[in-house]
C-alpha cells in the first residue's frame, strides 16, 4: 500500500508539472529528471525504486509497440541502411571503443566490467530526443531515421550487454560465440514478433467487430510478445518492434473506424503517462544509486562520467562523418556554407541523449558471480550509468532545441499533402459519377456533391505552384467558428436541462457525445486551416 501511495503522489506531482511547463520553456522530459533531482536531493518525496522488471516488462513494451505502431514501412525501409549503421553498428563500436578507454583509465575494470559499462550507455534514447523535438520542425526523413534508431538499438545493446554479462558472471568470452548468439537472439525475436501478429489476424474475427475488445487485445499483445520472447531467451524488443510494425501496417484495412479512434486516444493517454513517470523517477534514483558510493570517490566518478560523455558524443560525431547518413542532391543556395544535409547531420549528431533504458540495464547487473563471488564495480558501474545519463539529458538535451532553432533546417513544403488530397478528389469524383441512384433526391444531392469535388480539385490545380496555398478560404474558418460556437451554446443548454431533470442520463449522454463528436469535427477543421496557412 505505501508504494500505491508513494505512485499516487508521483502521479500528482507530474500532473502539476505538466501543468506549468509551459510557463518554464523547458522541453518536458528534461523538466522532469531536474524535478526528480531536486525531490532526490531535497527528500521532499520519497522516491520509488525503479526496479528493471518494471521497466523491462512493463514501461518498455508499450512504448516501443507505440513507436513501432507510429512507423512509416515505406520510409523506414527507405532508410534502413543508415538506420542499421547507427542502432546496430554504432552501438557496438560505441560498446567496444567505451570498454577500452574505462578499461585504461578506470582502476580495477577488467575487460568484462568494462564492456558491462560500454553495452549500458551505447544506445541513445529516441523517447527523449523525439520529446524534445516534436514541436520543432524538423524533416520527415530525420525524424524517421531518429525513430527507426530508437527501435532497434536497444535490441543489440541489450544482446551486447547479455553476452557481457555472461562473460562477467562466468569469467569467460568469445567473439564467435557472442555473434552466433547476436543472430539466433535477433531472428528469434523478429519471429516470435511475427507470429504473433499472423495469430493475431486469425483470432480477430471472433472480436465481432467490439471496439473495446479489440483495444484491450491490441494492449496485451506488446506484453505478451516481449515476455515470450524474454522467456524463450530471445529478444523481447525486436519481438515487439516487428509486431507493432506488423499490426500498424495491416491496421487501416483490419480495424473498424471506431476501434481505430478509441485505440488512438487510449494509446496517447498511456504512453503520456509512462514517459511522464519514467523521466521524473529517473531522477529520483539518485539516493539509491549514491548509497553505496564513498563520498570521496564521486567527485572523481563524476570527472570519469564526464569524460565519457565526451567519447560518446566524438563517436557519434565520427561515425556519421565516416558513414554519410545524408547527402547533398541540392546544395541549396550559392555561396550556403550550412547545406540542408549538414544541418540535417548536425541535428543527427547531437540527438545522442540516454535514458531509462541505459539505467534499467545498469540496475539489473546482478551482485555475485558464477562463483558467488560479490562484483565489486557493480555500484560504479550504476553511478557512472547515471551520471552519463543526467549529462546527456541536461548537455544536450537542454541544447538540442536551441540548436535547431539556430540553423533552421529544411522542411520539406507540403507538396506531397496537395498531391495526396488531388489524388482523393480525382478517385472520388469517378466513384461518385459511377453511381446510378433511383432516387431522384439523391441524384440532386449526388450533382451537388460531384460539383462540390470538381470545384475544390479546381482550387488545387490552380494553386498548384503557390506556396501560399490554402483549401480554405477566411469565410470558412469563420464559419467553423461560428458552428463551433454554437455547439457550445448547445452543450450548456444539455446541462440547463440535465440539472433540471427533465430527461434521463442515458437520452442525456447519448447527445453529449453527439455534441462532443460534432466539437471533434469542427476542432479538426480549423487545426487544417491553420495547418495549410502556416
Amino acid at each position: 500500500m505505501a508504494e500505491l501511495e508513494k505512485i499516487i503522489w508521483i502521479s500528482i506531482i507530474l500532473i502539476i508539472i505538466i501543468s506549468v511547463k509551459d510557463k518554464i520553456k523547458l522541453a518536458l522530459p528534461i523538466l522532469l529528471v531536474i524535478a526528480g533531482l531536486v525531490f532526490s536531493i531535497t527528500g521532499l518525496i520519497p522516491s520509488i525504486d525503479m526496479s528493471p522488471e518494471m521497466v523491462f516488462y512493463v514501461v518498455l513494451p508499450p512504448i516501443l509497440f507505440d513507436a513501432a505502431w507510429n512507423t512509416s514501412i515505406p520510409d523506414f525501409k527507405k532508410e534502413f541502411f543508415k538506420i542499421s549503421v547507427l542502432a546496430i553498428g554504432l552501438v557496438f563500436l560505441t560498446t567496444t571503443i567505451i570498454a577500452i578507454i574505462v578499461h585504461a583509465v578506470i582502476p580495477g575494470f577488467s575487460w568484462p566490467v568494462a564492456f558491462v559499462l560500454g553495452a549500458i550507455i551505447s544506445p541513445p534514447e529516441a523517447v527523449a530526443a523525439t520529446s524534445i523535438t516534436k514541436t520543432l520542425p524538423l524533416p520527415q526523413k530525420l525524424i524517421t531515421i531518429l525513430e527507426g534508431e530508437s527501435l532497434l538499438n536497444d535490441a543489440s545493446a541489450l544482446i551486447a550487454y547479455k553476452c557481457a554479462v555472461i562473460a562477467l558472471s562466468s569469467g569467460f568470452f568469445s567473439f564467435w560465440d557472442a555473434g552466433l548468439q547476436f543472430i539466433s537472439i535477433s531472428l528469434g525475436g523478429i519471429v516470435i514478433g511475427i507470429l504473433i501478429g499472423l495469430l493475431f489476424l486469425k483470432l480477430y474475427p471472433y472480436f465481432n467487430g467490439n471496439s473495446s475488445t479489440e483495444t484491450f487485445a491490441v494492449v496485451l499483445l506488446p506484453f505478451a510478445a516481449y515476455s515470450l520472447a524474454e522467456h524463450l531467451g530471445y529478444s523481447g524488443v525486436l519481438a515487439v518492434v516487428l509486431l507493432g510494425m506488423f499490426l500498424s501496417w495491416n491496421s487501416i484495412s483490419l480495424f473498424t473506424t471506431e476501434s481505430r479512434m478509441q485505440m488512438g486516444h487510449f494509446w496517447e493517454v498511456i504512453i503520456f503517462i509512462l514517459n511522464g513517470w519514467v523521466f521524473l523517477m529517473l531522477g529520483m534514483q539518485l539516493p539509491y544509486i549514491i548509497s553505496n558510493i564513498s563520498q570521496k570517490e564521486i567527485p572523481v566518478l563524476i570527472l570519469y562520467g564526464l569524460l565519457i560523455f565526451f567519447v560518446l558524443v566524438i563517436i557519434r560525431l565520427m561515425v556519421l562523418l565516416i558513414f554519410p547518413v545524408f547527402t547533398d542532391k541540392t546544395l541549396g543556395k550559392e555561396g550556403e556554407f550550412l547545406t540542408s544535409s549538414k544541418k540535417e547531420y548536425i541535428i543527427l549528431s547531437w540527438s545522442g541523449m540516454r535514458g531509462v533504458v541505459s539505467l534499467a540495464a545498469a540496475l539489473a547487473l546482478p551482485l555475485t558471480n558464477n562463483q558467488q563471488n560479490i562484483i565489486e564495480q557493480r555500484s560504479t558501474i550504476l553511478f557512472l550509468s547515471f551520471i552519463v545519463i543526467i549529462f546527456t539529458l541536461l548537455i544536450q538535451g537542454l541544447t538540442l532545441p536551441r540548436l535547431i532553432n539556430m540553423i533552421k533546417p529544411s522542411v520539406p513544403d507540403k507538396q506531397k499533402e496537395k498531391e495526396l488530397n488531388q489524388t482523393l478528389l480525382k478517385r472520388s469524383i469517378v466513384f461518385l459519377k459511377d453511381r446510378q441512384p433511383e432516387n431522384i433526391k439523391i441524384k440532386s444531392e449526388l450533382k451537388k456533391m460531384i460539383e462540390k469535388l470538381e470545384k475544390e480539385d479546381l482550387l488545387i490545380i490552380q494553386n498548384n505552384n503557390d506556396s501560399e496555398w490554402s483549401p480554405c478560404t477566411d469565410w470558412k474558418k469563420d464559419y467553423f467558428k461560428l458552428e463551433l460556437q454554437l455547439a457550445e451554446y448547445q452543450r450548456k443548454v444539455l446541462i440547463e436541462i440535465y440539472h433540471k431533470g427533465q430527461f434521463t442520463l442515458e437520452i442525456i449522454r447519448k447527445k453529449e457525445s453527439e455534441l462532443d463528436f460534432w466539437t471533434t469535427t469542427i476542432r479538426h477543421e480549423i487545426e487544417t486551416i491553420d495547418h495549410y496557412s502556416e
